[in-house]
């Protein structure tokens, strides 16, 4: 190549020529101008500074190539011979890598994007529906660092599911609360609209954090070991949103509660070898009670007289009647009856009609891993946490990591030591109080107790989250809606159906895809995986169909938290240390469910039907849970009845870290029930 070849224009133009053989134009712009020259513009030198060397690579592979078949660079060529070399390059060993990496980034660009891009136009997505103005809701603000009172009554550590729960439990019964959360104050839009940086489908710098500086450890089967760092892939560190509300803040709302036999399932299946499967200390009659006030007091829409509220006893319905129906549902359940299947609709933490003077549900296309338009999605951050700071009894500090719990040689604890960054910078705080709660996250709640030297053996063992199931059409019948929450149906046929099923698991109808998440698929299902072919389809096909599982995890005696002994984050703290394996149990499991969702997805009309069996995620996701799991012995769990640290006076768990096992169901409504009982139940 001549000099001018080599330059960066010359680079760019090749460039520009790649991104628009992926994405050409046509009534619709081509890649470059569609979103990825913006795209690389405005985050180029953050978090999409990855992409300099295989960019600059598939540009020199693609001018050579070009002039060796041509004797003209990529830019000059035609495009019907732009394709072509494309197409031979990306089936090349030796340039595969990069031109995948290209079409990864296009796709992220056009149909993904931190604001909304060309392909959103094309497919008819929005993210926000026509006419609905969206709030704007802002968090409290909170108190100073240097405002904090002399001492507590409670201090409890971290704002999500349960830490809101106990925090309004214990404020309303008259204690002086601190509720501490790492997470700066955000608003509602910044939860919104941005796919690259969402919760769910986050793939860089996730919006709800952590944020750069706090690595986790991955430990592989063969004893090698991985940084995951926390600005990456969010799926990759384990689906943790660190937000005023927690998970919450952004989730879909799934509200289930856990079955009779979810409290006892080693009585019902035995004990496998190699697994740490236990029963709980109580049964679900103790918990129903707080399983009510978690429906009434967040605010879950549902059916009591379907077969999810007919499942398990209860004193009372639900707050709000269920979600409207849509064609998702309708196909699904006309698809069940030809195969004997009950379907319900799903409960939501959403509300359905106005509801405690906010709105209901406008059916957003982007409810997953979203702030909510008009603040209908039901959370710790617009139900507890309100509740709690109304009681004038309870402060708020944000911007606030708890790297220590202080507590004297007896297990007393005395209060807590961290940082805290707000407007006067970044310093060291200190806290007092009578007593501690830890409602961090299963995965930062055994860092916290670890990293303080409190608890027994148990602290980290037993990490579970969910196996998974999926089935996705390719092809088939148009009964995906391009409407929020994104599920819509159920079966609980499968969970606890016989004594081999290790306990089964709910399914529903998969998540409705988010652009570029279709696009992806398009590159299997679609007839090409780039070019003019993969853009109608993209435009011309429905959404895809499919359906999913949570299915019962077997906790596994191998898989376990720890603290790392050499890598720390940007505080000194220790950081968590994973590793885990499936048990066979729940492979079983995992796989046996697969099947019922591709069966049921057949009998709707599916076809192209692939699965994916998700066994396993030692690194954590949204549903981890039992790291600091509940038994009336200190020989067989980490916490006592009531949510205590074994071998501390004074420190309590109030988060699904206390959970012994974790259900066939999304467990948040479990998380919340248990910790309104336990702050009910710790004494004065």
């Amino acid at each position: 190549m001549v000099d001018d070849e080599q330059s960066p224009h010359a680079e760019e133009r090749t460039l520009r020529a790649l991104f628009d053989t992926v994405v050409p134009a046509d009534h619709w712009p081509a890649g470059w101008d569609g979103g990825v020259e913006r795209l690389l513009r405005e985050h180029g030198s953050d978090f999409m500074a990855w992409t300099t060397t295989p960019l600059a690579t598939a540009a020199q592979v693609a001018d050579r190539a070009a002039i060796l078949r041509h004797a003209r660079p990529f830019a000059a060529l035609a495009p019907a011979e732009q394709s072509a070399v494309f197409a031979s390059l990306l089936e090349a060993e030796h340039s595969a890598g990069p031109l995948s990496a290209l079409i990864t980034i296009a796709y992220q660009a056009y149909y993904g994007g931190t604001r909304q891009p060309a392909g959103w136009g094309m497919v008819g997505y929005s993210a926000v529906p026509d006419g609905v103005e969206p709030l704007d809701v802002a968090d409290p603000p909170g108190i100073d660092a240097d405002s904090l009172a002399d001492t507590y009554d409670v201090i409890v550590i971290g704002a999500g599911a349960g830490g809101g729960a106990v925090a309004a439990e214990l404020a309303e019964r008259g204690k002086h609360v601190l509720l501490i959360e790492r997470a700066q104050p955000m608003r509602s839009s910044e939860l919104r609209g941005n796919h690259l940086q969402g919760k769910r489908t986050g793939l860089y710098d996730v919006r709800v954090g952590p944020h750069a500086g706090n690595p986790r450890v991955l430990e592989h089967p063969d004893g090698t070991t991985e940084v995951l760092q926390a600005e990456g892939d969010s799926l990759a560190y384990g689906l943790n949103a660190m937000a005023l509300g927690g998970g919450t803040r952004v989730w879909q709302g799934m509200s289930w509660r856990f079955w009779e036999q979810d409290f006892r399932m080693a009585s019902t299946y035995g004990t496998p070898a190699g697994s740490t499967l236990a029963d709980w200390p109580f049964g679900y009659s103790e918990l129903e009670p707080y399983y009510e006030r978690a429906e009434w007091e967040l605010g879950v829409a549902g059916d009591a007289d379907s077969a999810v509220g007919r499942a398990t006893p209860r004193r009372r319905g639900y707050p709000m009647p269920a979600l409207r129906s849509d064609r998702t549902r309708e196909a699904l359940t006309i698809a069940g009856r030809r195969l004997g299947i009950t379907t319900s609709p799903i409960p939501f933490a959403i509300n359905s009609v106005d509801r405690d003077s906010r709105a209901a549900c406008v059916h957003c296309a982007q409810c997953i891993g979203h702030a909510c338009p008009v603040d209908a999605k039901n959370g710790a951050q617009n139900t507890f946490i309100p509740r709690a700071l109304a009681t004038d009894r309870t402060d708020l500090l944000l911007g606030a990591q708890v790297t220590s719990i202080e507590h004297s040689g007896d297990g007393t604890a005395t209060g807590v030591s961290g940082v805290v960054e707000d407007r006067n910078g970044e310093r060291r705080f200190r806290a007092r109080a009578d007593r501690i709660v830890v409602a961090a996250g299963a995965i930062e709640t055994a860092r916290l107790l670890l990293a303080s030297g409190l608890g027994n053996d148990w602290v980290g063992r037993n990490h579970m989250t969910h196996g998974v199931a999926l089935a996705i059409a390719g092809s088939g019948p148009d009964i995906k809606e391009t409407v929020g929450p994104g599920h819509s149906v159920a079966t609980v046929d499968f969970v606890h159906r016989d004594r081999n099923g290790w306990g089964g698991g709910v399914i529903f109808d998969a998540p409705l895809q988010f652009p570029y998440d279709k696009a992806q698929a398009g590159r299997e299902f679609a007839p090409a995986p780039f070019g003019a072919e993969h853009k109608a389809w993209m435009r011309e096909t429905p959404n895809l169909a499919g359906t999913m599982s949570m299915v019962q995890e077997i906790p596994h005696e191998w898989t376990r938290v720890t603290v790392d002994p050499v890598v720390k984050d940007r505080r000194g703290m220790p950081a968590a240390r994973l590793r885990g394996t499936a048990h066979d149990a729940t492979r079983a499991n995992v796989a046996a469910m697969a099947q019922h969702c591709s069966d049921w997805l057949s009998a709707a009309g599916g076809e192209q039907i692939i699965t994916r069996e998700m066994s396993v995620a030692p690194q954590g996701q949204e549903h981890s849970a039992g790291t600091a799991r509940l038994s009336s012995d200190p020989a067989h769990g980490a916490c006592d009845p009531q949510g205590r640290v074994w071998g501390t006076r004074n420190v309590y768990v109030a988060d699904a870290s206390l959970h012994v096992t974790n259900g066939g169901f999304n467990p948040a409504l479990t998380v919340i029930a248990n910790a309104l009982r336990v702050g009910a139940l710790m004494p004065d």
